[in-house]
């Protein structure tokens, strides 16, 4: 049994599961209500229903005045809809409407799952949770270690878990005496969200996805995202790597396409390291270029399509030169650089002849 809630300041509603909370079915959904814990402990996500019956399904600390009471509030976070509802709550609909959050979180996980690439996943505390949208970044900082900015490469309904992608080479470098510093248990300070490279959600359009190498943690986010959607937009994903062991989540995107109807995926490999790529620039350009003419081939008009890069910026530009050929829309066109890695700037730099 499911139930349907609409906001009564959009037209978006959204579909609550039956032991669902209706802040968890809002997040799932895209819809980004105000909350702070998401376990009945501060009372950010405090709603007033309009209209229909709810239920709390799980225990509060946070203590309802018999005002708020009267008036039909309740705790998003704990309260599930038992007949379709209205409600009235604080949401968020672009990146300027999220907060700057300042959190201490546990690292719960760090393993290597390529050669070079690093996953890193940490928690928020039970009474905080990171409000972010899919797309963003933050900043990680450990005592006396310095900081760095990684892109979230999960989604906003994974709780209070968080999940980054790393590239970490074998020789001596600011990541890898970052990575060297922390360990499952530690605790660090994660600062944000940041960036404007989140799923635009008021067109239904087409998407193309272009990932290079850990770009692919934003890309990840943003997929994860959309594929939670009611209606999931056709898909195309392209993600190329460097080495071996580049497309390190290469089986999670053939599931996607076993999963998702329209959802069409192409991994390139290139055999050169990211080191072999910044060395021979002119060459790396004409073959980067070669292998992304080749998979956007099967594409002829993009002018109904919105296109996402996450990709260092000479990558962009071979890319964007390919999508202008095919009537591309330069407004729906967004980009968001390569973070978690040294520098990539220069990888496939074109230069004069």
């Amino acid at each position: 049994m499911s139930y349907r809630v609409k906001l009564t300041d959009q037209p978006r509603s959204f579909e609550v599961h039956a032991h669902e909370t209706m802040l968890d079915a809002a997040i799932r959904s895209g819809v980004v209500l105000n909350y702070g814990c998401s376990s009945g402990t501060c009372g950010l996500c405090l709603t007033r229903v309009i209209t229909g019956q709810v239920e709390e399904i799980k225990p509060r600390e946070f203590v309802l005045s018999e005002a708020h009471k009267l008036q039909g509030y309740v705790l998003a976070c704990v309260t599930s809809p038992r007949q379709d509802c209205q409600i009235e709550a604080i949401s968020s609909q672009h990146p300027a409407d999220i907060p700057e959050q300042t959190i201490q979180v546990k690292v719960r996980k760090l393993e290597r799952i390529s050669r070079e690439v690093h996953r890193l996943v940490v928690q928020t505390p039970r009474t905080k949770r990171l409000r972010f949208l899919a797309g963003q970044y933050v900043k990680l900082a450990v005592a006396s270690h310095g900081s760095c900015h990684l892109s979230i490469a999960s989604c906003p309904c994974e709780d209070r878990l968080i999940e980054f992608h790393m590239r970490i080479p074998s020789t001596g470098s600011a990541p890898q005496d970052f990575i060297n510093t922390i360990h499952v248990g530690d605790h660090m300070l994660m600062t944000g969200p940041y960036g404007g490279f989140v799923f635009q959600e008021q067109l239904a359009r087409p998407i193309i996805l272009f990932a290079f190498d850990i770009g692919f943690g934003a890309i990840k986010s943003l997929l994860e995202h959309i594929t939670a959607q009611e209606r999931t937009p056709d898909i195309r994903l392209i993600w190329m790597a460097c080495g071996e062991g580049g497309l390190y989540l290469h089986n999670l995107c053939r599931a996607w396409t076993d999963a998702f109807d329209g959802f069409e995926y192409t991994g390139i490999i290139l055999q050169q390291s990211p080191q072999e790529l910044t060395a021979q620039a002119k060459l790396s350009c004409q073959m980067v270029e070669k292998h992304l003419t080749a998979a956007m081939g099967v594409e002829q008009d993009l002018s109904r399509h919105d296109i996402y890069i996450c990709s260092p910026a000479p990558a962009v530009a071979l890319f964007e030169k390919i999508c202008a050929q095919k009537n591309y829309n330069r407004e729906r066109f967004f980009v968001e650089p390569v973070r978690g890695s040294y520098d990539l700037s220069c990888m496939v730099m074109q230069q004069q002849a």
